[in-house]
């Protein structure tokens, strides 16, 4: 039962990774954030599109995300997430992570290995520690990139009530990282009262996109509510990465993931505001 639970966890947290092939989100907390979905990672897992797959654009790249959150009292919590990412011309994607926190590093830290591979239709989690490879199928996406809840889910807040509240505006272009990147700020603003609070709470999301690439290069979150977080990808190389990465080794043991409830379509999307 004890291995079951951690066979399922990482393969929601593959899950989670390997949600939104292209693009790249407003980032939360490094790991799960308050919402439930995973921050930043330009591509792997880190919003944008749903199950979008980018084809023709290889790159290899290191991304780090950030956060920090100041208490009531002073206290602060810090967290830090480095990964080693790369795609391949065929949209296959590599991610390898230290996981230091949570229920898969209770017994100390675990490194982990994202594969998705859309040309085959399958996806892996490999742990390195135990050299087991869990492997699931990728969703095919609705047609037309239709969300399966119709859009009335976190992605269709802009069309919702409070979005008088949110303002959107372009901060141009620039050489960011060694790529050509596109900046837009967006500002959130709840009014006194809505949910109790006495004053207007103030949330803004800076993010730098590639279109070359389709990857968001760096992103900032500020939220007096969560702290700061940050996302930026670094060491960017254009070039093909190796063909092994997308392979599982030869001395791994691949393993069906267990079946899981589908809550709506799928686990639950980055963070949004």
């Amino acid at each position: 039962m004890k291995n079951t639970r951690v066979v399922l966890l990482a393969g929601l947290l593959a899950s989670a990774l390997s949600y939104g092939q292209a693009g790249g989100p407003p980032p939360g907390h490094p790991g799960f954030g308050p919402r439930g979905g995973f921050i930043g990672q330009g591509e792997h897992g880190f919003g944008g599109h749903p199950g979008k797959v980018v084809t023709g654009a290889p790159y290899s790249a290191t991304a780090t995300s950030q956060s920090t959150q100041t208490l009531a009292d002073g206290n602060t919590i810090s967290h830090t997430n480095t990964s080693q990412i790369s795609r391949d011309s065929f949209g296959r994607t590599y991610e390898r992570q230290t996981i230091s926190a949570g229920p898969l590093a209770q017994h100390g830290p675990t490194t982990l290995i994202f594969i998705s591979d859309p040309v085959a239709g399958v996806s892996y989690t490999l742990n390195e520690g135990t050299k087991v490879a869990t492997k699931r199928a990728i969703r095919t996406p609705p047609a037309g990139g239709a969300r399966p809840d119709g859009g009335n889910g976190p992605r269709g807040r802009a069309h919702g009530p409070d979005s008088a509240n949110r303002s959107e505006s372009s901060l141009g272009s620039q050489n960011m990282n060694g790529v050509t990147a596109e900046g837009k700020k967006i500002t959130h603003t709840i009014p006194a009262g809505q949910m109790g609070n006495a004053q207007p709470i103030t949330s803004t999301i800076e993010t730098w996109y590639s279109p070359d690439l389709q990857v968001v290069v760096q992103s900032t979150r500020i939220d007096p509510r969560l702290g700061t977080s940050s996302y930026n990808l670094t060491n960017i190389q254009r070039s093909e990465p190796a063909a092994t990465l997308f392979q599982v080794p030869s001395d791994y043991t691949v393993q069906d993931a267990p079946s899981r409830p589908n809550f709506r379509g799928g686990p639950p999307p980055p963070p949004q505001d």
